[in-house]
């Protein structure tokens, strides 16, 4: 059912903030990891990325928590039926904002898990703190579907750009040019 007929309010920038949400964490230790190792201390042995990705990202608490606490089906899940029953039961917007936000997690988490093969999330978290499901296709990985993923990632963006422009275009460029 398209967002315009759903019977309630939809709150389009806790969708927006939602589906960026989870990756956010990591992108800030990546981040963090990088001037660290960079400016700070000794550089690992291996490549400082590998370092970050194939190794914290597997084995350190802070980034196990970091990376998979919006990665996890029951906290998403939780938080979802949290907003849900303060906004219907209460009427709060923040409940509105809280189903909206988890809801568009919980999407951002199934894609996720359909897409990462051996770095998927640990959906289960924080009960399971070692379980990735193995997905038969990878977003990145060349071995499981990569770079066919890719091509397909590049086609999709072409046709969402030309949506947006075919409905969006027409009345910027009439702005334009009726603006002189």
């Amino acid at each position: 059912m398209p967002l315009r007929r759903w019977p309630g309010a939809v709150f389009a920038p806790a969708l927006l903030v939602g589906a960026a949400l989870p990756d956010i964490p990591l992108f800030l230790l990546t981040v963090a990891g990088e001037i660290y190792y960079r400016w700070l201390v000794a550089p690992p042995a291996t490549n400082i990325m590998e370092y970050l990705h194939f190794n914290l990202f597997y084995n350190h608490p802070l980034w196990i928590i970091g990376h998979n606490f919006f990665h996890s089906l029951l906290i998403d899940g939780a938080l979802l039926l949290v907003g849900l029953w303060w906004w219907k039961q209460r009427g709060s917007r923040w409940g509105m904002m809280l189903f909206w936000l988890a809801g568009s997690m919980l999407v951002h988490v199934g894609i996720d898990i359909f897409t990462h093969h051996s770095d998927g999330p640990l959906f289960l978290f924080p009960i399971d703190w070692r379980y990735r499901f193995a997905s038969p296709i990878s977003y990145w990985e060349p071995a499981y579907g990569g770079r066919q993923f890719a091509a397909f990632e590049r086609a999709l963006d072409l046709v969402l750009l030309g949506l947006l422009l075919l409905t969006y275009g027409p009345a910027v460029w009439r702005r334009y040019l009726y603006r002189r």
